[in-house]
Formats: C-alpha cells, sequence, structure tokens
C-alpha cells in the first residue's frame, strides 16, 4: 500500500505546487464565506461594510477566476459578475 506521503514524493513538481495552490485557494475561499462577526462589527463601527463587503466580494471572484486557471477550464462568465456562494 502506497501512503499519501509516498503518492506525493511520486507527483512531478508543478502538480504538487498547483495541488497545494488548489488547496489554499479552496481553504481562503472558505474563510471568506465564515461570518466573522468580530470584522463585520468593527466595519460597521468604522462605517465602511459596504466597502468591506465589495472587497469581499473581490477577493472570492479572483480565487475563482484563479482556481478556474489552475484547474484548466475556461470561465463561461468571463468579465461577468458572479454570485458570492457561487463557489459554495
Amino acid at each position: 500500500m502506497v501512503s499519501g506521503t509516498e503518492r506525493a514524493s511520486e507527483a512531478p513538481p508543478a502538480s504538487r505546487n498547483t495541488s497545494a495552490t488548489l488547496d489554499a485557494i479552496q481553504l481562503m475561499l472558505r474563510d471568506l464565506h465564515t461570518r466573522h462577526d468580530e470584522i463585520r462589527h468593527r466595519a460597521a463601527f468604522r462605517g465602511c461594510t459596504k466597502e468591506l463587503l465589495a472587497v469581499q466580494q473581490e477577493l472570492v471572484e479572483y480565487l475563482l477566476s484563479k482556481k478556474s486557471q489552475l484547474m484548466g477550464h475556461v470561465d463561461p462568465v468571463s468579465g461577468g459578475t458572479r454570485n458570492y456562494n457561487s463557489f459554495v
């Protein structure tokens, strides 16, 4: 039986890097989707809730685009707006 570590060491370096990047992107998307009440409260206190949500949406769109590139998919909505929850 081959362990995950042995399989990873047999994979070409580019493949490992891509896989690690895709994992990192997925984790970041999950984090962006998580409700962070403390940060939202600070944004409300500072009067920048709308801007916070806009930046969050930009980050999600960028990460989805990057993920799509790494997976070799063509983005059918190129240039269009995506739903914030479209990665779920």
